[in-house]
């Protein structure tokens, strides 16, 4: 996966109660902040639409 700089302004973000757990269940598990988390799991979502394994609606 290619890295880009961020080039807009931030976004915030609050999850629900179980996308949290999701999260840092899972950013703990693969040694990830939840940011980073969150940042793998956008930047698989694009590759797989990219691919069009899945469509965004």
């Amino acid at each position: 996966m290619e890295q880009l700089s961020a080039k807009g302004k931030q976004i915030s973000y609050r999850p629900r109660k179980e996308a949290l757990e999701f999260l840092e269940k899972n950013a703990e598990k693969t040694y990830r902040s939840v940011q980073g988390m969150m940042d793998y799991l956008m930047n698989r979502l694009i590759e797989m639409e990219k691919k069009g394994e899945i469509d965004i609606q």
